[in-house]
C-alpha cells in the first residue's frame, strides 16, 4: 500500500524499486540480498531488511521464475492426511525455505507405497520444481519398469515410515526413563504408563525404557493401558487409574493422552497434581495452557526441519550440503503444574489390583 499526499492510500504491490529507495540502496543491491544475503555488508544487510520489514515486501516468485529462468517452488511430500504429520517440523522446514526466497507447498501422497512412489518420482522428473523435501522413505525402484531421472534434487527429512510413524532418533525413548527417575526423585513409589500404540516405535521404546526405569529403581508399575494417541484413549485409561489403589504418577506418552488422564481423575474427584502427578511427552502448544499446566518431553523437531530444508536449499543452489546428517532432536524435560512432590499414604482409588490392558 502507497500513501499518495494528495489522498488517501491507493493499492500497489511494493517492489524492490520502493525497497530499494526506503533503504537508501540500489535495486541490484536488493535483487543481491533475495538471492544470497550473505554477500551483503552487515550494515547494508541491515538498512535492507528493515525496510521489507517496513513496506512488508514479498517477492513475486513467479515473476523472477520467468526473469530468471529460476525456480522458487519446493515440495514437502508426506505420506497422507494425517493428523501424525509433524507440523513443528514442517514449520521450521517452512521458515528456512521463506528466509532463502523459496515458496513451499505440501503434497500429500494418498494410495498405495507403489502409486505414492509413482507420484514421487513424477515430481522428480517434472518441471516447475526447485527441489522436494520428503517425509516419505525414498522409494525402492519399481519392479523392471526404468526410473524416471531425477532432474531435481531430492532430501528425506527426519525418519518416518510410509505412514508416518517415526523411527531412529525421532522414536527414541531415553526421556522416558529420566521421567520416572524425576518422579522417584519426588518420592512417587507407584507409577502408571499410558502407552501409544504397539505399531509404533516411538511407543515401544517408550514404554521398554519406562519398564526399564522402574525395574531399576525398584519401584511399582500399577498397570499399563495402551492408548491410541488420542485423549479418548487417555481418559480411558484416566478411569482405569482412578480405580486403582495408590497410584501417585502417571506417565503417558504423549501430551493429548495425559490431557485425558487429567480430565477423567478430575471427574473422579482426584486432583493433579497434589494426589496424582502426570507427566505427557511432545510439548504440544495447548500443554502449557491447559490447567494444570502439563509437564512434557520437548524434541527441538523445528530446528530438524530447518536443517533438512536448509541441506535442499544448498543442492538445488549447486553447494556442497554438509557433510553430517542432522543431529538427533534434543530431548529436554519441561516441568509444570501437573507434577509435585508424592502425597502422604492414602487411598488415591478403590480397587486393589494391578492391571494391564489393552
Amino acid at each position: 500500500m502507497v500513501q499518495s499526499a494528495a489522498g488517501p492510500a491507493r493499492s500497489k504491490a511494493t517492489t524492490i524499486y520502493d525497497v530499494a529507495e526506503l533503504a537508501g540502496v540500489s535495486h541490484q543491491t536488493v535483487s543481491r540480498y533475495l538471492k544470497d544475503k550473505a554477500k551483503l555488508r552487515p550494515a547494508t544487510l541491515e538498512r535492507v531488511e528493515k525496510a521489507l520489514a517496513e513496506l512488508d515486501y514479498t517477492p513475486n516468485l513467479a515473476a523472477r521464475s520467468l526473469r530468471s529462468r529460476e525456480l522458487y517452488r519446493v515440495v514437502v511430500v508426506i505420506p497422507e492426511a494425517s493428523p501424525h504429520v509433524p507440523g513443528r517440523m514442517l514449520n521450521g522446514a517452512a521458515e528456512m525455505a521463506h528466509a532463502a526466497g523459496f515458496r513451499m507447498d505440501v503434497v500429500a501422497m494418498e494410495g498405495t507405497a507403489k502409486a505414492r512412489a509413482e507420484r514421487l518420482q513424477g515430481l522428480l522428473a517434472g518441471d516447475g520444481v526447485a527441489g522436494v523435501l520428503s517425509f516419505v522413505p525414498r522409494p525402492a525402484k519399481l519392479g523392471s519398469s526404468p526410473e524416471p531421472v531425477a532432474r531435481v534434487p531430492m532430501v528425506v527429512a527426519g525418519e518416518y515410515t510410509n505412514r508416518m510413524r517415526a523411527r531412529g532418533s525421532l522414536a527414541d525413548g531415553s526421556a522416558a526413563a529420566k521421567i520416572v527417575e524425576h518422579l522417584a526423585s519426588l518420592g512417587h513409589r507407584n507409577f502408571f504408563h499410558v502407552a501409544g500404540p504397539t505399531a509404533w516405535p516411538s511407543a515401544r521404546n517408550r514404554l521398554a525404557a519406562y519398564e526399564e526405569a522402574i525395574a531399576q529403581l525398584g519401584l511399582t508399575s500399577r498397570g499399563v493401558s495402551v492408548g491410541d494417541w488420542s485423549s479418548s484413549s487417555g481418559y480411558a485409561a484416566g478411569q482405569k487409574i482412578a480405580a486403582l489403589d495408590g497410584v501417585t504418577a502417571v506417565f503417558a506418552a504423549n501430551d493429548s493422552m495425559a490431557m485425558g488422564v487429567i480430565r477423567a481423575l478430575h471427574e473422579r474427584g482426584i486432583t493433579v497434581p497434589d494426589q496424582v502427578s502426570v507427566f505427557g511427552w511432545d510439548d504440544m502448544p495447548e500443554s502449557r495452557f491447559f490447567i494444570p499446566s502439563l509437564s512434557t518431553v520437548h524434541m527441538d523437531v523445528e530446528t530438524l526441519g530447518a536443517r533438512s530444508m536448509a541441506e535442499l536449499v544448498s543442492r538445488i543452489r549447486g553447494e556442497q550440503p554438509a557433510a553430517e546428517s542432522p543431529a538427533p532432536a534434543p530431548m529436554e524435560l519441561v516441568f509444570r503444574e501437573s507434577i509435585s512432590a508424592a502425597p502422604a499414604p492414602a487411598s488415591v482409588g478403590t480397587t486393589d489390583s494391578t492391571e494391564k490392558t489393552t
